[in-house]
């Protein structure tokens, strides 16, 4: 379940600002440890905190290790709901799973045409494979590159692709646009956020 936190200030703001570094703190720990994936104040007052995917148990553990709400600075409203949908190149999950990003960066004399044909490809995938989490097609500055980033579920069901005649026809379509691919799979090994 991904929760959204709504926290509410209890006390006035110059006291809840006093103990701001230690909730700052909190966030980049939680952030970096992939239990929290975006945090930020409400134009109104207060903040919102959106973990990743916790379960109840976790999402309070969470909650009660704020060191607002150990000192009464805040309440925290929980509104929880299941993924469905997600961004290419955003993890819901806190911990390392099955799921991988593929990168493929394939080098162009014609952005345009490498994109529209790396695109058929993607949408016949998006339509048919399981697994299939979501891509995101980059175009580079000079316009000399393009880039598919895609979240899959796993390994496996990423490959099974290749078995797919459609797929490697729009795939060899598209590589006859570049000058060269090369793609890799990949996991988070690491998360580090902004350190201000």
């Amino acid at each position: 379940m991904i929760h959204v936190l709504t926290l509410t200030y209890l006390a006035a703001p110059d006291v809840v600002a006093s103990h701001l570094p230690a909730h700052q703190a909190w966030v980049r720990e939680h952030a970096d440890g992939g239990r929290i994936l975006l945090a930020g104040p409400r134009p109104e007052g207060g903040a919102v905190v959106v973990t990743a995917d916790l379960d109840d148990a976790q999402a309070q553990q969470l909650i009660e290790s704020d060191p607002w709400h150990v000192q009464g600075l805040v309440s925290y409203e929980r509104n929880s709901f299941e993924t469905r949908r997600t961004s290419p190149g955003i993890v819901t999950a806190p911990e390392p799973d099955a799921g991988v990003l593929l990168i493929n960066v394939a080098t162009t004399n014609d952005a345009a045409k490498s994109v529209d044909s790396l695109a058929s490809a993607v949408e016949h995938v998006a339509a048919t494979a399981e697994g299939f989490l979501g891509s995101r097609l980059l175009t580079s500055v000079d316009g000399d590159a393009v880039v598919n980033i895609a979240a899959w579920s796993d390994e496996e069901r990423f490959a099974a692709i290749f078995d797919d005649s459609e797929f490697s026809s729009r795939y060899k379509t598209f590589a006859e646009t570049t000058t060269g691919a090369k793609f890799r799979l990949y996991r988070t090994s690491r998360v580090i956020t902004p350190a201000r």
